[in-house]
């Protein structure tokens, strides 16, 4: 009887043991299990271009409720798009050190892919509605 009481008792325990040994061996490795970890320059200019889009997502959303006129709106989203230029510039001169990616086209048309407005500003990579690229 002893023995069946030893048997059962080791078996239990490994049947406990076994999912935290698998799961530890499974995913022992440096990076995160949600991805690779981001390199901290280019972390932080994501999270740049980040700040800049929610920031013209904001003014749009001031331009759809009626806080702002056309005119107000035009000149308030022109720096930041001017700036999410800057930071896409920066973004693609790091990640091109990093990995040799080809180069995207600029799309020909003037209008929006996402919301389909006109970009009425010359030579604008972003829409100044809606903060998405041109960049095919």
């Amino acid at each position: 009887m002893d023995f069946l009481l030893y048997f059962y008792s080791v078996l239990f325990g490994i049947i406990l043991i076994a999912p935290f040994l698998v799961f530890y061996y499974r995913f022992q490795v440096d990076e995160s299990p949600f991805g690779k970890e981001m390199d901290p320059q280019l972390r932080a200019i994501y999270e740049k271009k980040n700040n800049l889009l929610d920031s013209l997502k904001d003014i749009r959303s001031d331009f759809d409720s009626g806080k702002l006129t056309e005119e107000e709106f035009q000149t308030q989203s022109i720096p930041y798009i001017e700036e999410l230029e800057s930071v896409e510039s920066t973004l693609m001169e790091k990640s091109k050190n990093l990995v040799i990616l080809e180069q995207p086209k600029i799309n020909k048309d003037w209008t929006c892919s996402n919301c389909g407005s006109f970009v009425s500003v010359p030579n604008a990579k972003f829409c100044p509605n809606c903060g998405t690229s041109r960049l095919a």
